[in-house]
């Protein structure tokens, strides 16, 4: 279906500020790899480098999303914005092709599901509201389908890493295998105006699309502990380098 012919110089000028952030976001993500390749490190992808404390707070691209239909306006709003500026390239008005947006509006539903998927498979559970309200998160009761009955983090939309070398997981959508974005979930901070990551750390509540974050949000999130978690396992959970500061409070599951 055609959409509605835009209002060309608003919106020109509104997708190059777009296409800039774009191309500023993907040329860091591209020159700290080259640094780290001058270190005789290796190059991986955004979501699967290595995250110490140390870089923990470097900038790098990404893309965030609450719900499907956040995804789909601001894909839509992309293809459009992309039409106009391919348009003017095709008609010698710009130097430089645009560059087409990375997602399409087909794929925000799919997406959207594993993120929830995500949510599902990494939030702790708490045996009561303050235990989980303690560790500085809005909280939700557990789905009635739920492995355990209790108290959860409240989903807070999700962090997607399509720049540079991306990394994909696979989920059943439709009867179908689909390949989607690694996704990064985040939970409803109790304090406004923020986020919290599964590690424990808070992030202040971004834009939509595409975005500029702490590498320690592309941390992939450990597994739901078993059982009824005790207090202070978001803050508690830890890894080898990132999160090594972030010593367990609580007693594990039961």
């Amino acid at each position: 279906m055609a959409y509605p012919k835009p209002n060309s110089q608003p919106l020109q000028i509104r997708f190059i500020y777009r296409q800039q952030l774009h191309s500023s976001l993907v040329l860091a993500a591209v020159f700290a790899s080259l640094l780290a390749g001058c270190d005789g490190s290796s190059t991986q992808s955004t979501s699967s480098t290595t995250t110490t404390d140390q870089n923990a707070d470097e900038a790098i691209p990404a893309v965030f999303y609450e719900t499907t239909e956040q995804c789909e306006a601001d894909i839509t709003q992309q293809q459009q914005e992309y039409q106009v500026l391919l348009k003017a390239h095709q008609q010698n008005q710009l130097a430089q092709p645009p560059t087409p947006p990375v997602m399409q509006v087909a794929d925000c539903a799919p997406q959207m599901q594993a993120a929830l998927q995500e949510h599902d498979r990494t939030a702790p559970v708490y045996s009561s509201l303050a235990d989980c309200q303690a560790d500085g998160v809005q909280c939700e009761t557990t789905p009635a389908n739920a492995e355990t009955s209790g108290y959860r983090p409240a989903y807070g939309g999700t962090y997607l890493y399509p720049y540079s070398s991306p990394s994909f997981v696979y989920l059943n959508f439709g009867g179908s295998n689909r390949s989607v974005y690694q996704p990064h979930t985040v939970f409803r901070s109790s304090q406004p105006g923020q986020v919290v990551t599964p590690f424990g750390r808070t992030v202040p509540q971004t834009s939509l699309g595409p975005v500029s974050v702490p590498r320690h949000t592309s941390v992939v999130a450990p597994q739901r502990p078993t059982g009824t978690a005790a207090r202070g396992t978001i803050t508690g959970r830890s890894s080898q380098g990132f999160g090594s500061t972030y010593k367990s409070t609580g007693t594990g599951g039961k």
